[in-house]
């Protein structure tokens, strides 16, 4: 059946991931057709644990920037921070259209009204919505979009038509039947496009190590319920707000425990909250939750009312352990753990976590409630298997084949499974961030192009001003501390004219080392001394040498090496 779009031959296809690959989040995909390019998904990771006071990490967008006049369209696959979370500082370079299924579309809008209050900009925002399983044209390049299975709903896969096949952008995904509305996935819709031919798959590799299929293993239903059977006071439940598959097995729990529900998000704008607003509004919404099943936030504390309460403390991977922390610590004026509670932990420790997580466990371990944390191993997230990864391979039949979205040793699990379904080892195609392919009638090009796609960190409202040279800084600080010294001189005669101050934090504890700093004044001293021998030396040398001549004193008498600030005052 001949096509819109398939009177253009020879078409000419490249392929550039910007982020995702060998990394764990920052998923952001471009597709060129015929000088037409098209971006899937923009998101952010979390930084690595040295990436002191980094919030998250984006990709520069210097290559879009330097192609702005072919750009024609966004599309966000499904409403995650590593899918979506970048679009806004994405916008703030480039003005295309940004398409989206519904509920995506409405986490995006808010996401966007959020950032520009909070980063006093303004953005242009051009949203399409489009059903799960729309066929649509964007500038002469038909689109299909289909539904698959993941932790939020509405979640998608895209396939773009070229004269030689589709390519297939899998998403993030697993195959479960048994999903409920919403989170289903279309396997007639996968087969239709397969049959119509696929020239390059591209599939999710984060858990491509898991044998058999993700499916039941995601499912927390299975893991808790005997739990909830056996509580006979409160529960308190730790999940990842983005998990909205999660959030409704919770509610059914509760509902099947004639217990009532208490959404205890504190972030206002984490997913778990915006999903209840949006349901507000919806004839059909996401998250139901009857009158009669929802317990009082005020009511937390009063034993006769929240013994039956489920209290759902949902958060983003970045907060939510740092709210157990506080919660344990006493920090939270509402809730506070007692004797008898139950608490379940259901948010597994994700890339950068780590250390924060092994806190609040051992701070729960520490309290008098009952402690069930569930791990890694025990719950799967939901994303494809080795066997959901086959499935896909049957059902689109590639002629190529591209892992994405993982760690590198992912990747290798993802080619290894292709092999193992049959595609040709010269045509599994393992790439980096920056590193372009490109299709000329249906055939690979032999030879890469490279691009340089830098991560960018995000501190604040600072969007890149944060570099290495900082995150060093940052780094020695907590290591060692910083050393201030500051002299006050004549201008005229160059000397010093008040008594010369040494503060310090951080670096030794001054009662037992006061020795260690009236020294570093007197080298201080001594290098300002020099300024009436020669008058010429500018102040900017002085506080270099000063900095220099302290510095090696402090690692040889110390074996510290503190951030050093030299001050000179001329009056």
């Amino acid at each position: 059946m001949k096509r819109k779009g398939e009177k253009m031959k020879n078409d000419i296809i490249r392929f550039i991931p910007m982020g995702g690959q060998a990394e764990m989040g920052k998923s952001m995909y471009c597709f060129e057709i015929n000088e037409k390019i098209f971006i899937i998904d923009s998101g952010f990771r979390f930084p690595d644990s040295d990436k002191l006071g980094v919030d998250v990490i984006i990709p520069s967008f210097t290559y879009l920037e330097e192609r702005l006049d072919k750009i024609v369209a966004i599309i966000i696959t499904h409403g995650h921070d590593d899918a979506m979370a970048a679009l806004p500082y994405l916008l703030q370079s480039v003005n295309v259209p940004v398409y989206a299924p519904n509920l995506t579309a409405d986490l995006i809008e808010q996401m966007i009204d959020r950032f520009q209050r909070h980063n006093r900009v303004k953005l242009h925002l051009d949203l399409h919505r489009v059903k799960r399983n729309a066929s649509i044209d964007i500038a002469g390049v038909p689109i299909e979009f289909f539904p698959v299975t993941h932790s939020i709903p509405g979640s998608v896969g895209v396939a773009l038509w070229t004269d030689k096949g589709y390519l297939v952008y899998s998403g993030e995904f697993i195959i479960d039947f048994g999903a409920p509305e919403g989170f289903r996935c279309d396997i007639q819709k996968m087969m239709e496009i397969g049959k119509k031919g696929v020239l390059a798959l591209l599939v999710e590799s984060s858990s491509a190590k898991h044998e058999g299929y993700t499916s039941p293993n995601h499912k927390l239903t299975n893991r808790i319920d005997h739990i909830f059977e056996d509580s006979n006071e409160r529960i308190i439940i730790s999940s990842y707000a983005q998990n909205v598959f999660r959030t409704k097995e919770i509610i059914e729990l509760t509902k099947k425990y004639k217990r009532q529900i208490v959404f205890y998000g504190r972030d206002k704008y984490d997913n778990t909250n915006s999903l209840l607003r949006i349901g507000k509004k919806s004839k059909e919404p996401i998250i139901d939750v009857p009158a009669q099943l929802l317990g009082k936030k005020e009511y937390i504390g009063q034993a006769q009312y929240d013994s039956n309460y489920v209290i759902l403390l949902s958060g983003s991977p970045r907060h939510i352990y740092h709210d157990i922390c506080d919660i344990i610590d006493g920090g939270d004026e509402l809730l506070k753990l007692r004797k008898g509670d139950t608490f379940i932990v259901a948010s597994p420790v994700l890339p950068g976590t780590e250390k924060i997580a092994n806190k609040a466990h051992n701070g729960l371990y520490k309290t008098d409630a009952h402690i069930h944390l569930l791990k890694n191993k025990d719950l799967f997230s939901m994303h494809a298997s080795e066997e959901d990864i086959k499935v896909i391979i049957q059902i689109f039949k590639p002629k190529y084949y591209i892992p994405m979205k993982g760690e590198y040793q992912h990747l290798i699990f993802n080619q290894q499974i292709a092999e193992e379904m049959g595609i040709d080892k010269e045509h599994i195609i393992i790439l980096d961030n920056g590193e372009s392919i490109a299709f000329k009638n249906g055939e690979l090009i032999p030879g890469r192009e490279t691009f340089e796609i830098e991560d960018v960190m995000i501190d604040g409202i600072g969007i890149g001003d944060v570099g290495e040279k900082v995150i060093d800084d940052r780094i020695q600080l907590a290591n060692d501390g910083v050393v201030i010294v500051g002299l006050t001189i004549s201008r005229e005669t160059k000397d010093i004219i008040a008594q010369t101050d040494c503060q310090t934090r951080g670096f030794v504890y001054l009662k037992d080392s006061e020795y260690v700093i009236k020294h570093i004044i007197e080298i201080c001293e001594n290098v300002v001394a020099k300024l009436k021998e020669d008058p010429q030396l500018e102040i900017a040398e002085i506080r270099a040498m000063m900095k220099d001549q302290s510095m090696k004193y402090i690692i040889k008498e110390t074996g510290k090496k503190p951030v050093f600030i030299g001050v000179v005052v001329e009056i």
